[in-house]
């Protein structure tokens, strides 16, 4: 007879197993994943702006380390969108979830703890209308900081297309595994700048289309290699950089946004159309105004030049919109680095001063219309509220000087003499310039108001006839080195004395002194400290009859001395050190060291010769 055999034993062991690991699970929690979008924390303000907070969690707060260590290494930011991570970000008690990386080309958007960030915010979540945009150091817009939010406004109530712009008390939150690994910072305030998508164009009241820029690969290839060059022979980066080979490159024309672009028939369409106008302009095979809104596009210079914002004439900074019902590109204001005093007037860099009359005339008007007091006297007024409520924290983490009105009074003044040229080129009766009163004697501006390029002018305690001597010094040997005292007022055609008393400095002996009106007309002469001489002189456009001149007064002091006839209203006085490679038409060129020279800024003149 067969015995039956028991399942019993292997019924009892399968329960103890499931009893045992039971136990396991109860006594060994299974540990959470870390969130890709962690929850933020309450936000603790210490101004009056609103508070923007970015929460990572370890190894995406990792991912963007690694990233700054790389960029700082190598000297710029180059980024794509694999740099992308997730994070929540918080706004007026919100929170949203968010990809972001960092952003910047020069590392000044990545020293200390004031990184600077790119946001897209998921889905269609908005912070003040924006889904994206970036949040940088104020500073990396320019040293006068409420300066480039006045500009944008500027641009915005004349109905031209510019960017939302804002400041916020940033701050960043790490979460970590446990709060002693986690990392609570407060960064102090941040700069919020729209960036270019759909919400851009419909915040300017546009019809949906497309926004086109110049691809900056090359140029920032070029920086890259120089840097990387330089560095490894231990010279500044600048001695390898090819400015000339980047000027002439085509630069590629790129829409934003380009996958959507691609796969909308219409959108691509626009694109296509866009492409072609703004690269016939570029290549010069088509007038701005069969290609630009005139009107938008010399107003927007306009006011470009009012607020100094020469940065955004630079052709990697240039952005454009299609408009489909005018089939006409617009500009859109960015990057400006407003609030400079302008060192010449900034024209469109595309301009062809011959064959866009109609462009010009409209620039005519445009300029007419910004450079009378009421004009920014009324901006200023309007917005004087808004920019107090900002400059109050911002001045008290940044010590800045904040809106400087004088430097956009000063850019009038220039703004005035490219209108007296436009209207005398292009014959404008109509646009009518109140009469200047006849010169008189022509007042030189203190040493704080000469605008240096590449050059430091330091008091010093010593004196020299009871006037107080200066160093003047380059600081560059690999760009053009001047300082300029512009807008200065004088009688056309008639005969003018430049003079300043100069002595040797500790290194070099030569002295560059130049006259200019509009370009090409100047007088130029290089002034050697050493011997006493005039090393040469040159003459430049309708300026004419030079002479330049020393005179010993003693203990190594001369006063120098150029003179011509100057055929203009309005003239600049250039000057600066220079060195014997140096030919006296291109004086501020590059030399082969940083020369110095004493000068004593109040015996600078400019004065009429009696015939």
């Amino acid at each position: 007879m067969k015995l039956k055999s028991s399942n019993r034993f292997p019924r009892f062991f399968l329960l103890g197993l499931i009893g045992l690991v039971l136990l396991l699970v109860f006594f060994n929690p299974i540990k959470k994943k870390q969130s890709k979008y962690p929850e933020a924390p309450k936000i603790e303000k210490t101004t009056s702006l609103n508070a923007l907070q970015l929460t990572f969690n370890e190894k995406s707060f990792k991912k963007i380390k690694d990233k700054r260590f790389k960029a700082l290494s190598k000297g710029i930011l180059e980024t794509s969108d694999e740099d992308y991570v997730p994070a929540t970000v918080t706004f007026q008690g919100e929170s949203y979830k968010a990809e972001v990386r960092l952003k910047g080309d020069w590392t000044d958007h990545l020293v200390g703890d004031k990184w600077s960030f790119r946001v897209k915010l998921k889905g269609d979540e908005t912070i003040l209308g924006m889904r994206k945009f970036s949040i940088h150091h104020p500073q990396t817009r320019g040293f006068f900081y409420t300066a480039e939010w006045l500009y944008l406004k500027a641009i915005k109530r004349e109905g031209l297309m510019g960017l939302r712009y804002d400041y916020v008390e940033g701050s960043i939150h790490v979460k970590g595994k446990n709060a002693s690994n986690s990392i609570n910072k407060n960064v102090g305030i941040y700069a919020l700048e729209e960036t270019f998508d759909k919400r851009t164009i419909e915040s300017n009241s546009g019809k949906e289309s497309v926004i086109l820029k110049f691809s900056e690969d090359n140029f920032w290839n070029e920086v890259g290699k120089s840097i990387e060059v330089g560095s490894s022979m231990g010279y500044k980066w600048g001695d390898f950089m090819n400015y000339d080979l980047v000027s002439k490159t085509k630069y590629q024309i790129l829409p934003f946004s380009e996958e959507k672009i691609v796969l909308d028939s219409t959108m691509f369409k626009y694109f296509r159309l866009s492409r072609k106008l703004l690269e016939d302009v570029y290549l010069n095979k088509r007038p701005i105004h069969e290609a630009f809104d005139v009107k938008k596009l010399a107003m927007q210079n306009a006011i470009l030049n009012l607020f100094g914002a020469a940065h955004g004439t630079y052709i990697i900074n240039l952005r454009f919109y299609y408009n489909p019902i005018t089939s006409r590109l617009e500009p859109i204001a960015f990057d400006g680095n407003s609030g400079l005093k302008l060192k010449k007037y900034e024209h469109f860099l595309f301009l062809d001063k011959e064959k866009d009359t109609v462009y010009l005339k409209e620039l005519a008007y445009a300029l007419d219309k910004v450079r009378r007091p009421e004009y920014l006297n009324t901006l200023v007024a309007q917005y004087q509220d808004e920019m107090a409520a900002y400059e109050k924290p911002l001045k008290k983490e940044f010590f800045s000087k904040g809106f400087q009105k004088a430097n956009l009074e000063y850019n009038q003044e220039m703004i005035k003499t490219e209108l007296l040229r436009l209207k005398s080129k292009l014959g404008l009766n109509d646009i009518v310039i109140e009469a200047d009163e006849p010169v008189g004697e022509i007042k030189i501006p203190e040493p704080s108001q000469w605008v240096n390029n590449k050059t430091i002018l330091s008091g010093l305690p010593q004196k020299f006839q009871k006037q107080s001597v200066y160093k003047i010094s380059r600081n560059s040997t690999t760009a053009p080195s001047y300082s300029v005292i512009a807008n200065n007022k004088v009688n056309n055609g008639k005969q003018y004395r430049t003079s300043v008393i100069l002595k040797k400095g500790d290194v070099g002996s030569l002295f560059g002194l130049r006259v200019q009106g509009d370009f090409p007309n100047r007088l130029d002469a290089i002034f050697d400290l050493a011997n006493g001489k005039v090393k040469q002189t040159s003459t430049g456009g309708n300026f004419d009859n030079i002479n330049a001149t020393m005179k010993p007064l003693g203990d190594g002091w001369y006063q120098c001395v150029l003179s011509g006839t100057i055929k203009t209203s309005n003239v600049k006085i250039i000057l600066g050190p220079t060195s014997g490679e140096r030919q006296s038409k291109n004086w501020e060129g590059v030399t082969s060291q940083n020369g110095n020279v004493y000068i004593i800024p109040s015996s600078l003149k400019l004065e009429e010769v009696s015939e």
